[in-house]
C-alpha cells in the first residue's frame, strides 16, 4: 500500500481538496483507496460522509486505544474500493491524550499497518500546522504532497514541511520523499505565473507536472459531497486526473490550452431561433436534458450524437432570462460539465443555469 500524506502548514490551499478529488481519481482508474483523515476540523470526513456528527468512533479511538479498538468498526465504506477512516472534532484533543506517551508520532503508521494488504493507496489529509497531527500523517506516510496556492504564506509552507520532514529523518531515521502542487491557479494572475514560476526554479526535481486550476466543480464537489468523478470535463477532474496519472506512473494529461477550447465550444450558446446544448462522451448510450423549461421531464428530450464519436447536442427553444438545467446520462442526472455557472435547487440538487 502506497502512503501518501497530503500537508502544508497553510490553511486554504487546497489539501483537503487535493486529498478527496486524487483518492476519487485513483478509485476511478481502478485502485483501491483509503482516505484517512487526520484533520480536527474533519473536512475530508464531511465532504464523503456528510453526517460525520453521528459517527460513533473514529481515528481518534484508534491512536489512543489501537489495541482494543476493532479497526473494521472505524472505517466506514464509501463505495465500491473506497473507504474513509474518518474524523471530527474531538481528534483535537488527541495531542493532550497522548502527552507522555511512547512512539505518539507513530500511532497512526501503527494503525495503517494492520490494512497493509487492504489497500492500494491511502490518502492522508492533515491538520494546517506542524503539530502531533501532522507528524503522525508525516511518519505514517512514504510520499508527501504540499499543495501550494498563490501566497507567499503558501509557499513559506513548503520549508516548514521539508524541514519537518528531515527532522523525522534525522531523529528516528524515516526517509519520505515530496513533491509540491500548484493550487488555485489563475493563468490571468501575476501572483499565479510567479507562484509556478518559483515552484520550477526552487523545486525543479519535486514539483508534479499537474497543475490545478482555479475551478468552481472543486468547491461545489467537496462542499456538497459530489464525487469530482461526477463533473467529467470539468477543468476540476481533468487536473485532479491529470494528477492521478503522474502518481501512478504515467504521462500528465493536461492539456490546458485545449481543454478550456474544448469547453468554450461545448458551452450553451444561441444559435438560430434557440440554445445548442452539448455534451462530449463517446462511451455512454443515451443522453436527454431536462430543466425549468420542460417541467423537468427529459422524456422526449434526446440528445443526437452528431458525428457518431460522441458528441451530443441539441437545440431547444427558451424564453428569454435564465433557465435551470441538467442532463441525464444513461438514467443519471449531472450538471453540466462545461457551464462553469450551477446553484443548488431545492428537491432537484445541483444544476446548472444559463441565461438567454
Amino acid at each position: 500500500m502506497r502512503r501518501i500524506a497530503i500537508a502544508n502548514q497553510k490553511g486554504g490551499c487546497g489539501k483537503t481538496t487535493t486529498a478527496v478529488c486524487l483518492a476519487l481519481c485513483l478509485k476511478d482508474m481502478g485502485s483501491k483507496v483509503l482516505v484517512t483523515d487526520m484533520d480536527p476540523q474533519g473536512s475530508a470526513t464531511q465532504s464523503l460522509y456528510p453526517d460525520k456528527e453521528s459517527l460513533e468512533q473514529t481515528v481518534y479511538d484508534l491512536l489512543v486505544d489501537s489495541d482494543t479498538v476493532p479497526l473494521s468498526g472505524v472505517i466506514n465504506r464509501i463505495d465500491t474500493d473506497l473507504d474513509l477512516l474518518p474524523a471530527n472534532v474531538v481528534l483535537s484533543s488527541a495531542e493532550q491524550t497522548l502527552a507522555g506517551k511512547e512512539r505518539r508520532e507513530e500511532r497512526l503508521r501503527s494503525v495503517l499497518d494492520r490494512v497493509e494488504e487492504d489497500y492500494d493507496f491511502t490518502i492522508i489529509d492533515s491538520p494546517p500546522n506542524i503539530g502531533l497531527l501532522t507528524f503522525n500523517a508525516l511518519t505514517a506516510a512514504e510520499e508527501v504532497i504540499i499543495p501550494v496556492d498563490p501566497s507567499f504564506f503558501s509557499l513559506q509552507g513548503v520549508s516548514r514541511v521539508v524541514e519537518a520532514l528531515e527532522l523525522l529523518e534525522n531523529i528516528n531515521g524515516h526517509k519520505t520523499t515530496y513533491r509540491v502542487l500548484a493550487t488555485m491557479y489563475d493563468s490571468r494572475t501575476r501572483i499565479s505565473r510567479e507562484l509556478v514560476s518559483a515552484l520550477r526554479t526552487s523545486y525543479a526535481d519535486s514539483s508534479f507536472n499537474t497543475i490545478i486550476r482555479n475551478n468552481i466543480t472543486l468547491k461545489e464537489s467537496t462542499g456538497f459531497g459530489v464525487p469530482i468523478t461526477n463533473y467529467r470535463g470539468s477543468r476540476g477532474f481533468y487536473d485532479y486526473r491529470s494528477l492521478a496519472h503522474e502518481v501512478l506512473g504515467k504521462d500528465p494529461t493536461q492539456k490546458a490550452i485545449e481543454i478550456e477550447a474544448i469547453q468554450n465550444f461545448l458551452a450553451p450558446r444561441r444559435i438560430g431561433g434557440g440554445v445548442l446544448f452539448s455534451y462530449m462522451d463517446g462511451e455512454v448510450d443515451d443522453i436527454d436534458i431536462e430543466g425549468d423549461f420542460n417541467s423537468w421531464d427529459h422524456t422526449g428530450n434526446a440528445l443526437l450524437d452528431i458525428d457518431g464519436r460522441g458528441l451530443w447536442q441539441r437545440v431547444i427553444s427558451l424564453k428569454p432570462g435564465e433557465h435551470r438545467y441538467r442532463f441525464v446520462v444513461d438514467g443519471r442526472a449531472v450538471i453540466d460539465p462545461n457551464n462553469a455557472r450551477t446553484e443548488f435547487l431545492d428537491g432537484r440538487g445541483l444544476v446548472s443555469v444559463t441565461a438567454v
